[in-house]
């Protein structure tokens, strides 16, 4: 039976790069715990630039964000065709179909999602040092319902535009769609118990690990060990602009300290009905 494509998704600085280290350690044979520049789970990479370009035999910085997103299910069917096992996707894109109804994910293959979702609070402060902006232009992007990462303005990025929308509309983009089973994964949640939480994870994608392997993943991906290993190689997905290292605090609740009640109620005002729905008030 041929793999499954498993999508990564999530809104930026969500704990995406997080569960993909756990899901890293968890395949590992190896005793140490994964580099965190390689990453060692079977994946394909339908943002960065060059590989885009190399798949559809076109310039991408040419084309518009449309007619990028219109390219999209085919290659995405051309990973799942040649897919022998399980295939990981990180993916920061809304869920959306295109003017002919196809998800721009693509169909017709075995697939599945994590969504990975946190306090837009915590990501708004997140997001500030990890694109080099302040929280006040932080938090305008996350509210925007036109929110973009790579931005087709700037066509030599490494990345091809994705659209993000804003965060309420992000999450409900892909809890809610029927295309894909999904499960819902609550950073928090797996902060504050990783063990039951990384298990659930586990238990969804129907893999056969251990107790014991489960714990030795985690150990592996603490974030004490994601930053040790981030200050002595750096971090491949690091933004230049970044202000920050990319592995910064991993802390829950840290907005409390850094957002003021202003910029607090201007996320909340935008996203009150999907935070109250996943218990962030």
């Amino acid at each position: 039976m041929p793999g499954r494509i498993v999508w990564l998704a999530s809104f930026l600085k969500s704990g995406n790069t997080w569960v993909r280290l756990l899901l890293a350690n968890l395949c590992s044979d190896e005793a140490l715990p994964v580099p965190i520049n390689e990453i060692s789970l079977q994946q394909g990479d339908i943002v960065n630039r060059l590989s885009f370009d190399e798949q559809v035999l076109l310039d991408s910085s040419l084309l518009l964000p449309r007619e990028i997103d219109e390219l999209m299910p085919g290659i995405v069917g051309g990973i799942a065709a040649q897919a022998g096992s399980d295939i990981y996707i990180k993916i920061h894109d809304a869920y959306r179909h295109l003017d002919d109804g196809k998800p721009i994910v693509g169909s017709g293959y075995r697939g599945a999602a994590l969504y990975m979702i946190r306090d837009p609070r915590d990501v708004a402060v997140s997001s500030s040092f990890h694109c080099g902006i302040g929280i006040d232009r932080a938090i305008d992007s996350m509210n925007s319902r036109h929110c973009m990462l790579g931005g087709w303005r700037r066509r030599f990025s490494r990345q091809i535009p994705q659209e993000q929308r804003d965060w309420s509309s992000h999450v409900e983009s892909w809890v809610d769609q029927n295309d894909l089973p999904v499960h819902v994964v609550r950073y928090e949640d797996l902060h504050e118990d990783p063990v039951a939480n990384f298990r659930k994870i586990v238990r969804f994608l129907g893999l056969n690990f251990s107790d014991e392997k489960i714990r030795h993943a985690i150990r592996c991906s603490e974030f004490s060990n994601l930053q040790r290993q981030e200050q002595e190689s750096g971090f491949c997905e690091r933004t230049p602009e970044s202000s920050a290292p990319f592995f910064r605090s991993g802390r829950v609740g840290g907005w409390q300290e850094i957002l003021s009640e202003a910029q607090q109620e201007a996320i909340v005002q935008k996203h009150r009905r999907v935070m109250e729905r996943f218990g962030y008030l």
